[in-house]
Parts: structure tokens; C-alpha cells; sequence
């Protein structure tokens, strides 16, 4: 009779493990890593693909990389979840996820670029425009990436809004390369994306660049209206970058200047949806600050068609504190 019933609980316990199995313990019970389409599409989903496959060998864990279909769906599908998901999510996708779920959301690492844990929105257009201040892009006709997004949109926007700017027409390119493509070839005035700060010539010893600094410092000589030279030029990490495999970039650099700078804006994140496990949680993080230290991991993280991490830090929520005063938003009580 003992023995029938260790038999029975044994079955129980079994059954039970098997209906209730953790997420990532299997490949029928995955966990959920989401992309949002901010850059290049298939870039993201390949790269994206990589890092999963080396969560899973640093971890064990059982990761699906899921590229969404646009910045709300991302916000949708975070708020949908259950335990079983997490992602990297731009700034406002983030506020937007965490208003969704009442705060059910847990930002663990900010993105580092290139030492900078912030960024801004930068407006572009041709050197020979015209286009000098933002009372000149009246009438004109803007390139941005989607609505959902902090630096193609939402900062511009507010921006353009409070001056009462008005637009010929809008295109809506899909993603910040694409925005810059559009732009490269002709089918805007002007775009709006992600601007990171310029690096420094090599052997430079001075202070380094700072917001509010000249977003073409080391770059572009205003003196002589052109490209300092190789040998004293800095290094351009703003998305003018992202094309450069496609056109000629001391090309790209010389028609398409940086027009104004919205900012700051703290950095994306990785953040774990509604119920997910913290020891889990923590094994992914230990993961990912493992594998972006890699040779290998900094490629694929860096990658400027993939989100360009060179770096992660430890962050919580009060990290978006000041972007939520920008909004108008309250700040969590905590």
C-alpha cells in the first residue's frame, strides 16, 4: 500500500511538472526574447537568432527570437505575456509597456553606446538644403521610421507640435536605416532618428564630447565647410553610420549633415515582462553581460543594423524617471 501510494505521488508530481513546465525548460516551452524592427529588419532577425543561441549555451535556457511586426505590437505582445518573455525595448516602448502593465515590468540592463548610456534624436538633411533651423523644415517633407519610436517620432513630433511646424507630406520608411536610405536617395527634405556622439581622432587627450557640443565635432570643419581630414577626424557613430556599407561613406558624410539634437534620452533596455521569473531573470542577465564582453558577442550586439550595443549597465525603473518628467508623466511611487 506504501509503496502504491510513493508511486502515485511520484506520478503526481511528474504530471504536475509536466503541465506547469518553466519556461525555457524546453524547446515546446521556450522563452520569449522580442525585437523591435528598429533598424534593419533581417540584420535584427539574424543577429537576433545568434544571441539566442548563445543564451542558450551560456544558460540552457530554450530562447525564441521574435522580430515584431511594429513598435505597438511590441508593446502589445510584452503586456500579453505571462512569465515567459522578455525583450529589449526602445525608451518610450518601454514607459508604454510599463503603464500597460501597472508597472509589472522589470528594466534590468541599459544599453552603453560607445561609453555613452544616452541618446538623443537628431534631425538630418542635405548640406545644400537649405534646411538650417527648424523654422526651415515648414512646407518640407519628413522621413521617419514609425510612430512608436523615441528618435524617429515621438521626441521630434513633440517638438514640431510646440512650434506649430507643418508638413508638405510624411514617408514612413519601416526602420532608421531605411530612414536614412530614403534620405540618401532624395525622397524627403529631412529625417528624424537615433543620434549617438561623435568619437574623438585617435590619440585625442582634451575632454570629451558632451550634449550640446557640436554633433559634428571632429567631423565635419565648419571653417572650410568639409570633411576634416583622415588623419585628424574623429569617428561618426550617429545612423549616417548605418549606411555606410551600402554608399560611400566620406560621401554620405559630405551631403547629409546632423541639423539639430533633442535630448537627452536615456537608453534602451532589456526588460523582463509581467511574471517572469527573477532567478531565471538573473541567469539571462549574467548571460548577456558575459557574452557582450565576447569578441564574438560584441559583433553581433554592436552591430549598427542590429540596436549598436557596445556595453550594458545595471539599471532599474527610476533610470526613465527623467525621460517620464520630459512627457509630462508622473514618476512612480516606489
Amino acid at each position: 500500500m506504501r509503496r502504491f501510494l510513493a508511486l502515485t505521488l511520484i506520478a503526481v508530481m511528474a504530471l504536475g511538472v509536466i503541465g506547469f513546465a518553466q519556461p525555457g525548460s524546453s524547446p515546446d516551452e521556450p522563452i520569449y526574447m522580442l525585437l523591435v524592427p528598429s533598424t534593419e529588419g533581417a540584420t535584427v532577425e539574424e543577429v537576433g537568432q545568434a544571441i539566442a543561441e548563445a543564451i542558450y549555451d551560456l544558460t540552457g535556457l530554450y530562447i525564441v527570437s521574435s522580430l515584431q511586426a511594429d513598435y505597438t505590437a511590441m508593446i502589445e505582445a510584452f503586456a500579453a505575456s505571462e512569465g515567459d518573455t522578455f525583450g529589449l525595448p526602445t525608451t518610450d516602448q518601454y514607459i508604454r509597456i510599463y503603464e500597460r502593465t501597472g508597472g509589472n515590468v522589470s528594466p534590468r540592463l541599459g544599453s552603453v553606446r560607445y561609453g555613452y548610456a544616452w541618446y538623443y534624436a537628431s534631425l538630418y538633411a542635405r548640406r545644400d538644403s537649405g534646411i538650417k533651423t527648424l523654422e526651415d523644415l515648414n512646407g518640407k517633407v519628413w522621413i521617419y521610421n514609425d510612430t512608436g519610436s523615441t528618435s524617429g517620432y515621438v521626441f521630434p513630433n513633440m517638438i514640431f507640435e510646440r512650434m506649430g511646424i507643418e508638413f508638405a507630406s510624411v514617408v514612413t520608411s519601416g526602420g532608421h536605416t531605411n530612414s536614412m536610405v530614403a534620405l540618401v536617395e532624395g525622397q524627403g527634405d529631412f529625417c528624424t532618428g537615433y543620434g549617438s556622439a561623435p568619437g574623438a581622432p585617435e590619440g585625442w587627450s582634451g575632454d570629451r564630447w558632451e550634449f550640446g557640443d557640436d554633433p559634428e565635432m571632429w567631423l565635419w570643419d565648419r571653417w572650410n565647410d568639409a570633411l576634416f581630414r583622415p588623419e585628424f577626424r574623429g569617428t561618426c557613430f550617429d545612423l549616417r553610420r548605418a549606411v555606410r556599407k551600402t554608399y560611400d561613406f566620406d560621401t554620405v558624410l559630405t551631403d547629409i549633415g546632423v541639423i539639430y539634437n533633442i535630448g537627452p534620452i536615456p537608453n534602451d533596455c532589456l526588460a523582463f515582462g509581467p511574471g517572469f521569473d527573477v532567478e531565471t531573470a538573473d541567469l539571462i542577465v549574467s548571460a548577456i553581460k558575459q557574452h557582450i564582453a565576447t569578441d564574438e558577442g560584441a559583433a553581433l550586439w554592436g552591430d549598427e543594423n542590429f540596436y549598436e550595443w557596445t556595453a550594458v549597465a545595471d539599471i532599474d525603473d527610476s533610470f526613465y524617471d527623467g525621460y517620464r518628467e520630459i512627457l509630462g508623466l508622473p514618476i512612480p511611487e516606489r
